[in-house]
């Protein structure tokens, strides 16, 4: 164990002027997008599937009458709870989406489930942290479903320690997720979008986003990242036509149907809605961030 953590540490090979840095790691294994050809469902042929249960309408609550089936959605890190409720709320509205993870056959059943009913669904193996990857993703989804009109980023990492305990591979790995993954998708996004002049950049923080506590140092300090990079982001591309707003979920998401008396969590379908309502506002009234909790929850007590 002492060997593997030394040798996860950068080294240096130096041959005259040119310098090699280097460290050993686990291979982290990324979905091959050619395992199998993506289902095409033409969008003449295809209906919208069938709002969630308490979903919102859009004409209704967004007073917006653009044609959700025209669209595109990407949402890169896609996981129980959050990530399957934003495929499920897109879908619902009538977007093509997209869903992006680096193991990409665990989305099959959800694909499958949103296709059955009538949805434009394609699932991708993606490695957020790698700028090449991320190129890859983009170029396949704008290909095969169309440039993409909305992004969210819903990567999170983290690995709990002290500062003191805590060693630089660790704490490397989860600033690349919480943060170095949103700049290198928020990026290849924002320049897709600008040339287009309209799109919405979604980043999704945590409590953490705000508030450095003890032994979440690994979380605050991406997340801490990834909220300056959405503020930024904002003041660079909102005047091009590019929403980017950033989103803090300052609670447990309930990722299961399994109820624990007394535990208080946040229901999914409705940060789900939240979000697709960002991306409806129209332009004289862009939010550049919110913040998301139950009605019975403390402010800022969880990661």
């Amino acid at each position: 164990m002492r060997l593997w953590r030394s040798l996860k540490s950068w080294r240096q090979f130096s041959v005259g002027p040119v310098s090699l840095f280097y460290r050993f790691g686990r291979r982290v294994p990324v979905s091959n997008n050619r395992r199998r050809q993506p289902q095409r469902i033409k969008a003449d042929c295809a209906s919208p599937v069938a709002p969630p249960d308490g979903a919102l309408s859009i004409h209704a609550a967004y007073g917006s009458e653009r044609d959700a089936s025209t669209e595109t959605a990407l949402i890169v890190g896609v996981g129980p709870g959050y990530g399957f409720e934003l495929a499920r709320r897109f879908a619902a509205s009538g977007m093509r989406v997209a869903l992006a993870s680096r193991n990409a056959e665990r989305l099959d059943d959800l694909v499958d489930e949103l296709s059955a009913a009538g949805g434009q669904v394609n699932a991708y193996g993606c490695d957020a942290t790698d700028e090449r990857s991320v190129a890859a993703l983009l170029a396949t989804v704008t290909a095969e479903l169309g440039a993409p009109h909305l992004v969210v980023y819903a990567v999170q990492g983290f690995c709990p320690g002290t500062v003191m305990g805590t060693e630089v591979p660790a704490f490397e790995e989860s600033w690349r997720q919480n943060c170095l993954g949103g700049f290198i998708v928020a990026r290849a996004a924002a320049r897709m979008m600008v040339p287009l002049g309209r799109g919405s950049i979604i980043l999704t923080g945590s409590t953490s986003s705000l508030i450095g506590r003890e032994e979440h140092l690994n979380l605050a300090v991406g997340k801490f990242g990834l909220r300056a990079l959405a503020q930024v982001l904002a003041r660079e591309v909102w005047p091009s036509g590019i929403h980017v707003a950033h989103v803090v979920i300052d609670a447990d998401v309930k990722d299961s149907d399994v109820f624990e008396a007394g535990y208080t969590q946040a229901e999914p379908r409705h940060l789900a809605d939240a979000v697709f309502g960002l991306h409806r506002q129209p332009r004289t009234a862009w939010t550049s961030e919110m913040d998301f909790r139950p009605w019975n929850e403390k402010f800022w007590q969880h990661c």
